[in-house]
């Protein structure tokens, strides 16, 4: 039991701690008279019955057996002490090796102390060298997007800044990525004030000026080409004048180029054609026809109106905006000298007023042509066009007011009452010009080129001769004293009626001869009356409203004297000076109607008298029929 409780002591104070220590400290710990003790002894009794009795139930033999037991347990315990006292000198050495171990734990840690706190600054500079090259990383990745967005290329800076333009593809995509860029350097300035963003946008704004500068050079250079009568227009010049059109000053110093070398190669075409012709002679100069006057004013008008459709069509084909006719009458400019000197010579030299009326109409017929194609009106081509226009109107009104002239040049009336013979000769040419006028009205309409306001003035001024020709005649028979009136007014109607007959059927007339043919009827009337006045007076017969007997019979006598013997009654040698044969018989036939209608009432007043009449003036007194038959 001692060395039973020397072991335990000595395992309690050992404390070995895990599984193996807790376990013999519960075997030592165990009481031996327990139940479970006992148990085990009975079983261990029936195992050594030879030597043992198997009454079991004294105490004596209990104790031997017990003491025996304990024995063999204190020799157990001892071998197990002994066994445990190798454990317990393995357990040492680890428990050193342990403590070694956690020395040298601890001298490492002691290290590893000393490291991190010599390290912790080393530390945080690299945490913060690595959030600033994060932070960097991320400004370089924003710089680069900066610069892809809004600044250019260095082949495209190279490209632009050279100095001479190379016009093509990737140049003009070199501009619009310029203009691109701008365009986003702009909309950044409006968000925010980035002073990258102005420098950016002054290098943007100065590389782009260079390169306009440079395409506009390219530009002009290519427009001396066009100065060239067989001129192609590339397709890179069609586009760099469209990339010019977002700068118009550019654009519009480039365009006057080219119009100036399209008026220099027009003109010289123009030059080429009056007075050489076409290849081999075919066709022929235009200056060959000089002695055709409306021949040479049309074919040079015809080819300027070619060369017109021609210069539109190229300079069209240049521009990628609105139509602007301004080029197109630059490029006619060469044009305008040679045609204005040769047109106002073919002019000043034609004398026949046909072939001037016909040069009127067809510069009045150009005019209009060249004004539907909305040429300027300012141009130097419209105004030497406009300019010729009114030399030739002004010429052919001249030669007309001459004729007229010449024809109003009278101060007496024609025995024969007859209109002056120059009237004729004046009326033939103004039927020959209102003819052709007539013509051209017609083409006018049928090719919808001109206008009544442009086709009228000559009309108008005819109208105003005739107008002329008729005040002249009246005038003159108002100032001749040795006509009567009825003369006077035959010979008005003689001088208005070849006036009518010509203007009779011209509709450019039609208005002038409505109110003449009025005023032709009233002269017609006034002559029936004046005549009837006339014969009236001849008659000598009282139709006045009293009538005296004492001289009726004379008066009734002297009448039928007239009728029987006379010819101062006879109205149809009154009317026979007339010209118009028509009006003369019925002017005649109206007058003896009147006539005898007044005298019809005069019969019936002499009829209704209070006093009888004397049968020697009854006699006298003939029947209106009478008097009807014998006018």
């Amino acid at each position: 039991m001692a060395s039973t409780a020397s072991f335990a002591v000595v395992v309690a104070d050992r404390r070995a701690p895990g599984m193996l220590g807790r376990r013999a400290q519960q075997i030592v710990q165990q009481p031996l008279d327990g139940p479970e003790v006992r148990t085990a002894l009975e079983s261990l009794a029936s195992c050594y019955g030879s030597g043992i009795d198997s009454d079991l139930n004294g105490l004596a033999r209990h104790r031997d057996v017990r003491g025996d037991m304990q024995a063999r347990s204190s020799l157990m315990d001892a071998e197990f002490v002994q066994a445990l006292g190798a454990v317990e000198a393995a357990f040492a050495g680890l428990e050193r090796s342990v403590d070694e171990l956690d020395g040298q734990c601890s001298a490492l840690r002691a290290q590893v102390n000393t490291a991190l706190r010599t390290t912790a600054a080393a530390a945080e500079q690299a945490r913060a060298l690595a959030d600033e090259r994060r932070e960097l990383s991320t400004r370089l990745a924003l710089a680069a997007e900066f610069l892809a967005r809004f600044s250019l290329a260095d082949a495209d800076s190279a490209l632009l800044g050279g100095g001479s333009a190379a016009v093509g593809s990737e140049y003009l995509a070199a501009l619009d990525r310029v203009a691109a860029r701008r365009a986003e350097c702009q909309k950044l300035l409006g968000v925010a004030t980035q002073t990258a963003a102005h420098e950016l946008l002054r290098e943007l704004g100065a590389l782009e000026d260079a390169a306009y500068a440079a395409l506009l050079r390219w530009v002009m250079g290519r427009a001396r080409d066009l100065a060239s009568e067989s001129a192609l227009v590339e397709p890179q010049l069609r586009l760099a004048l469209g990339r010019l059109q977002a700068h118009p000053a550019l654009l519009e110093a480039a365009a006057a180029e080219i119009a100036r070398a399209r008026r220099d190669a027009v003109g010289r075409a123009f030059v080429a054609a009056l007075v050489r012709g076409g290849v081999g002679g075919t066709p022929r100069p235009i200056d060959a026809h000089a002695g055709d006057a409306p021949r040479y004013v049309g074919d040079m008008l015809a080819w300027a109106h070619q060369a017109c459709a021609e210069e539109a069509e190229l300079l069209d084909s240049l521009q990628q905006g609105p139509e602007d006719r301004g080029l197109v009458a630059v490029a006619l400019e060469g044009v305008a000298r040679p045609l204005e000197l040769r047109v106002a010579q073919a002019v000043a030299k034609t004398r026949a007023l046909t072939v001037l009326f016909r040069i009127d109409g067809l510069l009045s017929f150009y005019a209009a042509l060249f004004a539907a194609v909305r040429l300027p009106a300012d141009s130097a081509f419209m105004a030497t066009l406009k300019g010729l226009c009114s030399l030739g109107h002004a010429r052919l009104v001249s030669a007309l007011d001459a004729l007229l002239a010449d024809a109003v040049a009278f101060d007496r009336v024609p025995p024969t009452l007859d209109a002056p013979a120059a009237y004729a000769a004046l009326l033939a040419v103004v039927d020959d010009i209102l003819r052709l006028h007539e013509d051209s009205l017609e083409i006018a309409a049928a090719a919808a080129t001109a206008t009544a306001a442009e086709t009228q003035p000559v009309a108008e001024h005819i109208a105003r001769m005739l107008d002329r020709l008729r005040t002249e005649a009246h005038m003159v028979a108002a100032e001749d004293a040795v006509l009567r009136d009825y003369e006077r007014t035959i010979f008005e109607l003689n001088v208005l009626a070849p006036l009518l007959d010509h203007a009779r059927g011209f509709s450019c007339l039609a208005l002038w001869y409505s109110a003449q043919e009025a005023g032709y009827a009233h002269l017609a009337d006034a002559l029936c009356g004046q005549l009837v006045d006339l014969v009236k007076g001849k008659s000598m017969l009282p139709f006045g409203d009293e009538v005296d007997l004492g001289t009726l019979g004379e008066c009734l006598a002297h009448f039928n004297r007239c009728l029987r013997s006379s010819s101062d009654l006879d109205v149809t040698r009154l009317v026979a000076r007339l010209a118009d044969h028509a009006l003369a018989r019925s002017i005649a036939l109206r007058v003896t109607e009147l006539f005898v209608a007044e005298y019809t009432r005069l019969y019936d007043r002499i009829g209704k008298l209070g006093e009888p009449v004397a049968p020697a003036v009854a006699a006298l007194l003939l029947a209106p029929d009478t008097v009807a038959t014998l006018l």
